[in-house]
């Protein structure tokens, strides 16, 4: 059997293990470019602690987490329990709900890109029509972050929702004839019936749109280059530039590094909910 385990081992060991025992050997180090790397021991680490910059994408990916996890989870939520009924055509339905998924990130970034452009965009359009001035969604500190969980928010709903329609179709009907002889209401049986049984499927998907909040770099990255004013810089983002635009190796990887012992730590604390739950 080790035998034929062996391999399999072996590129994992090549592909994943090796390039973390690197990357953390990197964090250590003042690494370039062009790869003339010297000591640096915490020096990395302190920095960080420092960096208003690094302190501010922090706070940045925090607040982009707490906002859209809680909307990602009721509007699929919503959406899921408004398709999980039988009726000509919902079919049909379900399938154009699923179109979001389908598109791939850049484009969907590509078609709100041009939703939200201040001269040419349809939301500008509507609102000159209803006589209001247009707005710079992706421009104004203030609206720039709001602007982005929409459009994630747009792609991130369409996939949850169909888990959580999967999960909803499982809960028995026996619980809902049970409860309306009963006399429970409809929110007395999403509140005790429907919403109990789907839990632990409420829990992965919090958990796991917690985890992609923490990592979200493409949004920010195509749309607003982490402005305007920092105000859309996360953490992926930052470790990005270090690493690319600044050309500090080991500064990035110390970023990235500290990124990860974040989402282990959370999804410890939910795992640590959700057994206790």
């Amino acid at each position: 059997a080790t035998t034929f385990v062996l391999p399999a081992l072996s590129v994992i060991a090549l592909c994943v293990f090796v390039p973390m025992l690197l990357a953390l050997a990197l964090a250590f180090t003042r690494c370039s470019q062009f790869l003339t790397i010297s000591w640096a021991g915490l020096d990395n680490f302190q920095r960080l602690l420092h960096d208003t910059r690094a302190l501010k994408a922090l706070g940045n990916t925090c607040f982009y987490t707490v906002a859209f996890v809680p909307l990602n989870l009721a509007f699929a939520l919503a959406i899921a329990l408004l398709l999980n009924r039988q009726f000509p055509g919902i079919r049909v339905i379900r399938a154009a709900f699923f179109v979001p998924v389908a598109v791939s990130g850049v484009v969907a970034i590509s078609i709100f890109n041009f939703i939200f452009d201040r001269n040419y965009g349809p939301l500008n359009a509507v609102l000159q029509t209803l006589g209001l001035a247009p707005v710079a969604w992706l421009r104004d500190k203030d609206l720039a972050m709001w602007s982005i969980i929409l459009m994630s928010l747009w792609k991130s709903v369409a996939f949850f929702s169909i888990i959580l329609l999967a999960a909803l179709q499982d809960v028995p009907a026996e619980l809902h004839e049970a409860a309306t002889v009963d006399g429970a209401g409809a929110w007395s049986r999403f509140w005790n019936v429907t919403l109990p049984s789907i839990r632990s499927v409420v829990l992965t998907v919090v958990l796991i749109s917690t985890i992609g909040c923490f990592r979200v770099f493409e949004p920010m990255f195509v749309l607003t280059k982490g402005g305007p004013s920092d105000s859309t810089r996360t953490v992926a983002l930052l470790a990005y530039d270090a690493a690319f635009g600044e050309g500090q190796l080991g500064y990035a990887t110390a970023i990235s590094l500290c990124l990860l012992f974040i989402i282990v730590a959370v999804t410890l604390v939910l795992n640590r909910v959700t057994k206790e739950k």
